[in-house]
């Protein structure tokens, strides 16, 4: 409960953005087995090329390489500090032995101006995106209809909803811009709540765009309970 006089924020987003240490060396690694199973995906499902692939979402236990449980470990680390960040407040000083569970993984090529439209992910609490492979920052914002949104990841904040409807005034100009968009980066994981509204903008460049993106539930060993249940 908030009491106290003065001036309050109230329900901010929560947004890990983490670097992989060893990307140069792994990407390349990824880009090959990722071109590989698309391939045999394709033939098994009957589908031609085209601009948009993904994958079956188990990747998480079809990839066989030491580094992959690598680069795994690091999603998983990654997912803990953030948490822990955006659970500072709520868990009050409390220690939680957390158990990271990755509920769905695969990876996604596009290109020729490929997207995928405004979604939210579900019976989950956090997801990601992560960079393997894009083209580099002065060749994709120059595409001349795309520009910077050129294959980014746009967030949608909590007001986007409220605006198609909103009086908009200097005194809520707050609420701008409706929403932010994460610069793809290859070696950059990108961490968000899983309820926020999000979309990957249409693509065109001289190299596929290549990410991994997963759901994750975060659980703690003792229990998820932080708070007695009340008397009804």
């Amino acid at each position: 409960m908030t009491t106290g006089a003065g001036f309050h924020w109230l329900w901010p987003t929560p947004i890990g953005l983490h670097r992989y240490a060893d990307a140069a060396d792994v990407n390349p690694l990824l880009v090959r087995v990722f071109g590989e199973g698309r391939a045999a995906l394709q033939r098994q499902r009957g589908e031609k090329p085209g601009p948009f692939f993904a994958s079956d979402d188990d990747l998480l236990h079809r990839v066989k390489l030491s580094e992959w449980q690598d680069f795994v470990g690091f999603i998983v680390s990654s997912l803990g500090e953030t948490v822990k960040e955006a659970n500072r407040d709520a868990w009050a000083g409390q220690a939680f032995d957390l158990r990271v569970g990755i509920e769905g993984m695969w990876f996604q090529f596009s290109r020729d101006g490929a997207f995928h439209d405004v979604h939210t992910h579900g019976n989950c609490s956090w997801s990601g995106v992560y960079i393997v492979q894009i083209d580099g920052p002065a060749r994709r914002v120059s595409h001349p209809v795309y520009g910077a949104a050129n294959g980014v990841t746009r967030l949608y904040g909590p007001p986007f909803t409220a605006l198609g409807g909103a009086f908009i005034d200097i005194g809520n100009a707050y609420l701008q811009p409706p929403h932010q968009d994460i610069e793809p980066v290859p070696g950059q994981l990108l961490l968000f709540p899983s309820w926020l509204a999000h979309q990957a903008m249409p693509y065109s460049g001289e190299t596929d765009r290549i990410i991994i993106s997963f759901n994750a539930s975060i659980h703690a060993s003792q229990g998820d309970q932080m708070h007695g249940y009340s008397a009804h």
